[in-house]
């Protein structure tokens, strides 16, 4: 069973949903942990229950893996590659904004633009 072996705080704006950052995305979506004497870097992905469930759950994998932990130029450059794998994150064409790929709509729209743009109710 892996370990979680980072503290992870919330980022969330009060006045609605907004744009995070790429380190609130990386404080929000890795972490490490430690598995079988192995330092590993885990990627939150954003799954739903069902077709009209409206309960995300963070789905965790498995993205980098040391023997030794990493130096932070290390960890920082994996995090980095994490943000550009589109398995864990997607820039949406319409606002241009970094998302996690659970919170998008399909392969180009984020599931915020879906709303604002072409009516989609989730």
């Amino acid at each position: 069973m892996p370990r979680d072996i980072t503290h992870k705080k919330s980022h969330h704006n009060a006045q609605g949903p907004r744009a995070m950052t790429d380190d609130e995305l990386i404080s929000e979506f890795t972490r490490l942990a430690e598995r079988d004497g192995k330092t590993v870097l885990e990627v939150g992905v954003v799954t739903w229950g069902g077709a009209h469930s409206h309960s995300p759950e963070l789905s965790w994998k498995a993205f980098r893996q040391w023997s030794r932990p990493p130096t932070n130029e290390r960890l920082v450059a994996a995090q980095m590659k994490a943000l550009e794998t589109s398995r864990f994150f997607r820039v949406c064409r319409h606002c241009k904004e970094r998302v996690n790929a659970g919170h998008m709509l399909d392969q180009e729209i984020c599931q915020s633009c879906a709303e604002k743009e072409l009516g989609v109710t989730f």
